[in-house]
């Protein structure tokens, strides 16, 4: 009999798999008949689309498939909320591929499936945009002046108000002996894995099943989002995530719109279609960490212990 002590360290049954270069990611996976995806991205922080021609990325050879908002319907296919509460009184989610406007610099506008990642780049510098530029906001405190609006419904910007009270901090307030007050602002950041976003779906059209594999930390709610989405059975939904190259967060924020994009293609073309991310669509349209701002006040008594602490904060 074996025994483990606390803190003894336990070894990693996944390394010797690893070190021989049996790991098995998204990029490894290869199907029989399999297409390749690319995107094309706003290069604007925000602007009107007013023209996009994809005619002649449709005639190129070995191009099978140019996606377009026109093609998903007229809403752009929204994608789902990732959480709801009441207090988020605007929801507002972006769209698989941009309807009227681009808010961001890297959203997707339209999305390419051809014999190659290389035909389909090629593709890319083929279709025709042209773009009316709007106001910018790229702060948390420029955003709620209102002068530029995200979405034009959105007042100042602001999605959702909370108020949460524990205790009775007034009264802690008022018999302080000290109070401090700081101002404390987190920069947003990203999370930069070796191995960036991908997918490989995979439609049967004679089950009418769909399989994916993503590098994702949240599988499970991809499955029941794209069943959701295009009206399958969750049974007939499979989503694998194989070894996944690092994550620190950003790969379980679902939906992104090429897990939406791939599956899509693949239902219409009924064959398997791979889109890798590189790496500076990764600095582009997957997801940063949020910019907070802060206005903290502490109410401490004569020994310095906290009696209470108000917090009246801008979230991203």
């Amino acid at each position: 009999m074996t025994t483990k002590m606390l803190g003894e360290p336990v070894k990693r049954v996944e390394d010797p798999r690893f070190l021989t270069g049996r790991g098995q990611y998204v990029d490894d996976i290869h199907r029989p008949g399999m297409l390749h995806g690319a995107v094309l991205r706003s290069q604007h922080a925000h602007a009107r689309i007013k023209r996009l021609d994809v005619s002649k990325a449709r005639e190129l050879e070995g191009v099978h498939l140019v996606l377009t908002a026109a093609d998903l319907g007229p809403a752009g296919m929204p994608l789902p909320l990732l959480i709801s509460h009441p207090a988020l009184t605007q929801p507002r989610t972006q769209r698989a591929l941009a309807v009227d406007e681009v808010r961001y610099v890297g959203e997707a506008v339209a999305f390419v499936v051809a014999e190659s990642r290389y035909v389909a780049e090629d593709a890319l510098e083929l279709i025709k945009i042209e773009y009316e530029a709007l106001s910018v906001v790229s702060s948390l405190a420029d955003a709620t002046t209102g002068n530029a609006l995200v979405h034009a419904d959105v007042p100042r910007n602001i999605a959702a108000h909370l108020v949460q009270v524990v205790g009775d901090p007034q009264a802690a307030f008022a018999r302080a002996a000290h109070i401090i007050k700081e101002r404390v602002r987190m920069d947003r950041g990203a999370a930069h894995p070796m191995e960036t976003r991908g997918i490989v779906a995979e439609w049967d059209a004679t089950t009418e099943s769909l399989t994916c594999w993503i590098s994702t930390q949240g599988p499970i709610p991809i499955r029941n989002g794209l069943a959701m989405l295009f009206q399958l059975p969750e049974q007939n939904v499979k989503v694998i995530a194989p070894d996944v190259g690092g994550g620190f967060g950003p790969k379980i924020m679902m939906f992104y719109p090429e897990e939406i994009l791939a599956p899509m293609a693949s239902m219409r073309l009924n064959r398997p279609v791979k889109w890798i991310e590189d790496r500076l669509e990764h600095f582009l349209s997957t997801n940063h960490e949020r910019e907070q701002m802060h206005e903290i006040e502490g109410a401490f008594d004569e020994q310095g212990r906290i009696l209470g602490v108000r917090d009246t904060f801008l979230h991203d």
